[in-house]
């Protein structure tokens, strides 16, 4: 009797859910931050922060979910495409292996383990991507299958371990000899991956109900843990949050509280050059110039070649009549960079402070040399020509100052100054009625002071 046929039965491809739903949101963000004009290559700093990435001064501070939501934000495409790569390799595996929830909560941990430990050895180097989730996979697989109860036939068990730890100490590897590549984050999650294997993996064979109560027991205690290691975290590192607090009160103008929690983050952090610049110009807002000096003179301490911070000092000296300290660091300035025409101007500035006219009208000259535009250069050298008593050549870069910017009041009061010394009354009023007008139209400024 003829046997009726047997339809050919095709065994359907694994579909991972959780997986594909991890791989979809990692996905859907990026997308999400190319869309709002984040670079798909080389995304910045401050773009990385908008979007949710790992920082100590705001993650140990007013902003804790910068520790998860890290994992779900990537640097660039290509950083996007071998960590979404690994996840589905690594994923389909270990959500077959320990189940929905457990796999969901494996990787979590595992990400904010990596998160955690990252926020501890380097707080203030920012940090992004599912690396730290995606080596926790790695470690649980491994924890599974060298001390666990895995259904799988030894030979392969043997070979997947291997492969395992190859893959591990590759990347370990590479972590440490690559700049820019956050090491701690995959440590952080392959150690936390390695302990929830481990204990989840000798599970994996007992029935339904009492595994799932071994798991419920496993990741409390993985909770607890966690918990433990951010207060710990915190402790230790949390200092840094007040840079963030310290830049906030700077914006809501109250540059005390800025000052104070300044002083704490440099107690942990004497050499931070941001710092150390945010606490100078918290100091310049108060015209605390004591304050204002130190901070600075650390600074160009720190950083020798700071063009800026030693401006900054010479114009405090300078604003302190120290003039002779603000002429060597204005020498000195012009020595590094000589064509900076304003540190030329301010060099100026200073020798005409202690008394050495002729040699301020050769460094406002060379200002003007260097940038023909330099109001400030004209009208300083002006000033600088009548103190010798040359009315002409006074006049003559009083007018060019003018001519450049022609609605500074200033400018005219200097222009009148001339006049009446040269005996031209007329033209000495008709400056002084310009100025006049050009006050009171003037836009008035907010007044910020300046060292």
């Amino acid at each position: 009797m003829p046997q009726p046929a047997v339809p050919i039965v095709r065994r359907a491809p694994y579909r991972p859910p959780v997986t594909t739903t991890l791989l979809a949101i990692n996905v859907l963000v990026f997308v999400a931050m190319v869309l709002c004009g984040v670079p798909i290559m080389s995304p910045d700093t401050s773009q990385l922060l908008k979007w949710g990435a790992d920082f100590g001064p705001l993650s140990l501070g007013r902003e804790p979910w910068r520790i998860l939501t890290s994992n779900y934000v990537h640097i660039g495409l290509i950083h996007i495409a071998v960590n979404m790569w690994a996840l589905w390799q690594l994923g389909r595996l270990s959500e077959r292996i320990f189940g929905r929830l457990a796999y969901f909560l494996a990787y979590t941990a595992s990400g904010i383990a990596g998160s955690l430990l990252s926020l501890l050895l380097h707080p203030e180097v920012p940090s992004a991507g599912a690396s730290g989730a995606i080596f926790g996979l790695i470690g649980a697989l491994i924890g599974a299958l060298y001390l666990g109860k895995v259904p799988m036939p030894p030979a392969a068990r043997k070979g997947l371990l291997k492969s395992l730890l190859w893959t591990a100490g590759i990347n370990l590897y590479l972590g440490a000899t690559i700049p820019g590549i956050d090491n701690a984050g995959h440590m952080g999650g392959l150690i936390m991956g390695l302990g929830i294997g481990a204990v989840v993996g000798r599970q994996l064979m007992e029935p339904a109900e009492k595994r799932r109560q071994h798991e419920v027991l496993t990741f409390l205690g993985v909770t607890i843990v966690l918990i433990a290691f951010g207060m710990f975290v915190k402790q230790k590192n949390g200092y840094v949050a007040a840079l963030d607090v310290a830049e906030r009160a700077m914006s809501s103008g109250k540059p005390d509280q800025a000052i104070s929690e300044l002083k704490k983050y440099l107690a942990h952090d004497p050499n931070n050059a941001d710092a150390l610049h945010m606490l100078a110009q918290a100091y310049v807002t108060k015209n605390d110039y004591a304050g204002t000096e130190n901070a600075w003179q650390r600074l160009v301490q720190l950083e020798p070649s700071n063009v800026t911070a030693k401006y900054m000092l010479g114009l405090t000296y300078a604003a302190e009549k120290r003039y002779e300290d603000a002429r060597r660091v204005f020498e000195d300035l012009v020595r590094q960079n000589p064509t900076n025409d304003n540190a030329w101007v301010e060099l100026g500035a200073s020798l005409d402070g202690i008394g050495r006219e002729q040699d301020a009208v050769h460094a406002y000259n060379k200002a003007i040399i260097i940038n023909p535009k330099n109001v400030e250069a004209y009208r300083e050298l002006g000033l600088a020509q009548m103190k010798l008593n040359n009315a002409g050549e006074a006049l003559s870069a009083l007018q060019k100052a003018a001519q450049l910017d022609s609605k500074n009041p200033e400018i005219q009061k200097d222009l009148s100054d001339v006049y009446t010394v040269m005996g031209n009354n007329r033209e000495a009023a008709a400056a002084t009625r310009r100025a006049e007008e050009l006050s009171k139209s003037a836009p008035k400024k907010p007044v910020t002071p300046q060292p």
